[in-house]
């Protein structure tokens, strides 16, 4: 199965996807993947696929089009970024997408997304909209700062984001990150830790057996989460 390109129109720029649609008739529920620092690359699009062989649509957008290693450094290097705020440009194009996915005929409304490292944070923040029904993040460099989000922000999150965590990530995403969020959140976090797991539970640690039960996890969230009746809500 490969990828259908999209181009996704996110205010001052396009960001080019791949859609993974399933075998059969939908509509399906909508995940939106995003990939980490490595960009869209084979691991992610692998991701996708097994996601419409469980009968999600899958979009993975490439957040480097048109920027490429510059999108890194602007992260990086923005204040605003590095607190964590919701309120800049990239966690903008983040609401597009999604949007953009929930509007796909092929889309019946539910929406999930999976995010990592760099667009960990993303996730967090997609989970303060009242159709963001099973958020997952694998780890998250986003905000320096506590568990990596404003207080305000995290207090505005709506439902359980489905968290997995490496016990060896001891830099990235340490454990008094993970604490500081799960006392953020408090019961809108399901804690899954890994043992002897670094940063990279979907790359560098992808082939392990602990990785394999965080996707099991991460496929269970989602049937869990997105397989009751379509939301009709808003998408903020």
């Amino acid at each position: 199965m490969r990828g259908k390109p999209h181009t996704i129109g996110v205010g001052r720029r396009e960001i080019e996807a791949e859609l993974f649609v399933p075998d059969g008739q939908g509509p399906w529920p909508g995940v939106l993947v995003l990939h980490e620092m490595y960009g869209l690359n084979s691991n992610v699009r692998a991701d996708a696929r097994d996601l419409a062989r469980n009968g999600f649509i899958a979009l993975a957008p490439d957040l480097y089009s048109y920027h490429g290693a510059r999108y890194c450094l602007r992260m990086f290097f923005s204040p605003a970024a590095l607190a964590g705020r919701g309120d800049i440009e990239q966690v903008g194009e983040i609401h597009r997408c999604l949007d953009y996915l929930k509007e796909l005929p092929q889309c019946n409304g539910k929406l999930g997304m999976i995010g990592m490292c760099l667009t960990g944070g993303f996730v967090l923040h997609m989970a303060r909209r009242s159709d963001m029904e099973a958020p997952v993040v694998f780890h998250h460099s986003f905000g320096v700062r506590g568990g990596g989000m404003p207080a305000k922000d995290a207090a505005e999150v709506k439902h359980v984001v489905q968290g997995h965590f490496g016990s060896e990530d001891r830099i990235v995403c340490p454990k008094a990150r993970v604490d500081a969020l799960a006392r953020d959140l408090g019961d809108r976090l399901e804690v899954n830790v890994y043992r002897g797991i670094g940063h990279g539970i979907r790359s560098t640690f992808r082939h392990t057996v602990e990785a394999g039960r965080a996707w099991a996890k991460t496929l269970d969230f989602l049937h869990r989460n997105l397989y009751t009746t379509a939301s009709s809500g808003s998408s903020r």
